[in-house]
């Protein structure tokens, strides 16, 4: 593919700052190739780091992303400055792709939205290093949680503590789903993960010695 942002007929949106370039945002069903790697550098950049900060598996391997960017399945969200993507969202309805979750829970707990095949997951959303504090984590966010609600459906998705608390998730998803008439956001389910330390054994009692010993 090449790196120069296709122009859709879905309309590209553009975004402007003062002396930078402008940013396309984009919807891509497969990614390959060049993009591809730049994509993937971007995501061990911002997922990496997460391998000391917690303890769930978060920066998966180079060919699992790859093989996720190809799939046709999984809608890409990107953001393009001077031509090269510079953030990159996914989404997918398709739960049977996405190895972390269990479908058949999220199918018993929305029925209605697993029979209308609405229910998404947000895979992710990330965007280069040192630009976290710009609009376009925002323009992405938005952008993913659009696709559901275009549908009529929900979206899942999971932060972990350390993000949770960094990031202040639950009032960022919040102001998220504000942009939206009459949503609703809640915890759906939470994992907590605990450790014993354990230094010592319990103290063994001594053997009795038996009759006729």
């Amino acid at each position: 593919m090449l790196l120069e942002p296709p122009q859709t007929s879905n309309g590209s949106i553009i975004e402007r700052h003062e002396s930078a370039p402008p940013i396309y945002i984009t919807h891509e069903t497969t990614i390959t190739g060049a993009t591809a790697e730049v994509l993937w550098e971007t995501y061990h950049a911002n997922f990496h780091p997460l391998q000391n900060l917690a303890i769930l598996q978060h920066c998966y391997t180079r060919d699992e992303v790859l093989d996720e960017l190809a799939n046709p399945r999984i809608t890409k969200i990107v953001g393009w400055q001077d031509g090269s993507p510079v953030g990159l969202a996914m989404v997918t309805n398709s739960l049977d792709d996405v190895p972390q979750i269990s479908p058949d829970f999220l199918r018993a707990s929305y029925p209605t939205h697993a029979e209308n095949n609405s229910i998404y997951f947000g895979i992710l959303v990330m965007v280069v290093p040192g630009r976290r504090g710009m609009t376009l984590f925002s323009r992405l966010s938005i952008e993913l949680w659009q696709i559901p609600a275009k549908a009529g459906g929900i979206l899942v998705y999971d932060i972990c503590d350390f993000n949770r608390i960094a990031f202040d998730a639950e009032n960022l998803s919040q102001r998220l789903a504000d942009n939206f008439p009459e949503s609703t956001v809640k915890v759906v389910d939470r994992q907590t993960w605990y450790v014993a330390e354990l230094p010592h054994p319990i103290p063994e009692t001594p053997a009795r010695p038996g009759p006729g010993a």
